[in-house]
């Protein structure tokens, strides 16, 4: 198999990461949870993942990190456990997928929230000019929430720019980091980035069924989260009423420690190799892709072309063909593994204009790819 579908899900991983799901699955019990040995040493342990996660975000209290089940939790937790009040309004980008869109939407539905997209233009995938004017003229706006990189043509949004402004204006800047954690650097300080959301399955490097969510000091101070679901925490089991403490108001329930722990053997991983060094090799792999791609009079490539303005995500179609069916038919007579659809991202193909092609084929590499898999692809295409 080729594989080239890393922007859903990477693989292979690295064997850090298997071994350190088998290890903690077999001999550590979930902290806060009994007080066996194998209980207290998996609460070092979490202890150590969530330090792990602040180094690579930038994040100067590790308390301030939650783990979830993934990314759509994360921003859900965050968006629907936002105090709004009605009449209030939210800002995103037209290239969002719906782990952030979705709860946006029903916040809009159920609570009377106005939200405001900022159209997408291949030369300026967010343009920071019309947020300002929305900040300007619309004072109900408390949030702003954008993609960091759009999962479907791999553009990146400036995203210290719209921090600036939401500093510039007093308000509170969500960030879908599941397309550019591993991928990008990133400091939430340096961003503006009040609250952030990853996964663990994509270019972390862990299993699936994981992610974060990090909540900053100004949402406490501006807009402090309600709980979002209710339970046992470990702590402060003796009284009815659940608090909404961090990390334990969103940590809810029994927390899958394997999960974790293996999430955080992918991200010390990625630290230890380098951003920047798997971001360069991923990169010049995307070069050689998208330049193989565009030598096909019969190939559209959607997007921006300069690398500067992306991660290493590339969408396209080819004429004559659904996209799904011509995925469909280079993974069973090629081997080839893509993505063919919407990617679960209906904004960015409206802003596209592929909704009636079907979407889009989409190739993303990663750390293990080689020129083998981008180079499989290419020639099948021919």
């Amino acid at each position: 198999m080729f594989y080239l579908d890393n922007g859903a899900t990477s693989w292979p991983k690295p064997d850090v990461v298997y071994e350190a799901m088998d290890q903690t699955f077999r001999g550590l019990f979930s902290p806060k949870r009994g007080t066996a040995k194998a209980a207290r040493a998996g609460a070092v342990r979490l202890s150590e993942t969530r330090q792990v996660l602040a180094t690579l975000l930038g994040v100067d209290s590790p308390e301030r990190i939650a783990f979830t089940p993934g990314a759509t939790y994360s921003l859900n937790a965050a968006i629907q456990a936002f105090p709004w009040k009605e009449g209030d309004s939210v800002v995103m980008s037209a290239v969002e997928h719906h782990a952030l869109s979705r709860p946006v939407r029903k916040v809009a539905r159920e609570r009377g929230v106005t939200f405001h997209v900022v159209p997408y233009r291949d030369d300026c995938p967010f343009d920071v000019e019309i947020l300002e004017g929305l900040l300007k003229s619309d004072p109900s706006i408390r949030l702003i929430g954008t993609t960091h990189a759009s999962n479907v043509i791999g553009c990146v949004l400036p995203v210290a720019e719209i921090g600036a402004l939401a500093r510039k204006y007093g308000k509170l800047y969500l960030l879908d980091a599941a397309q550019t954690a591993g991928v990008l650097p990133l400091d939430v300080q340096a961003m503006g980035v009040d609250m952030l959301a990853t996964a663990g399955h994509k270019s972390l490097y862990g299993p699936p069924g994981v992610g974060a969510l990090y909540v900053g000091e100004r949402v406490y101070e501006q807009a402090p989260l309600n709980t979002f679901v209710e339970g046992g925490t470990g702590n402060d089991s003796g009284k009815h009423p659940m608090r909404m403490t961090l990390p334990d108001g969103i940590e809810v329930g029994t927390i899958p420690l394997p999960n974790i722990l293996a999430f955080g053997a992918g991200v010390k991983w990625v630290l230890e190799q380098g951003v920047s060094t798997i971001h360069a090799r991923e990169m010049a792999l995307l070069e050689r892709l998208m330049d193989g791609l565009q030598s096909h009079s019969n190939v559209t490539v959607y997007g921006p072309t300069d690398l500067n303005l992306k991660v290493p995500v590339v969408s396209f179609n080819m004429d004559g063909q659904h996209p799904k069916t011509l995925g469909e038919t280079l993974f069973d007579e090629h081997g080839i593994a893509l993505r063919g659809g919407f990617h679960c991202a209906p904004m960015a193909h409206e802003a596209l204009g592929t909704i009636e092609a079907g979407g889009t084929l989409r190739a993303s590499i990663g750390a293990f790819t080689t020129e083998a898999d981008v180079d499989a692809l290419l020639k099948a295409l021919k």
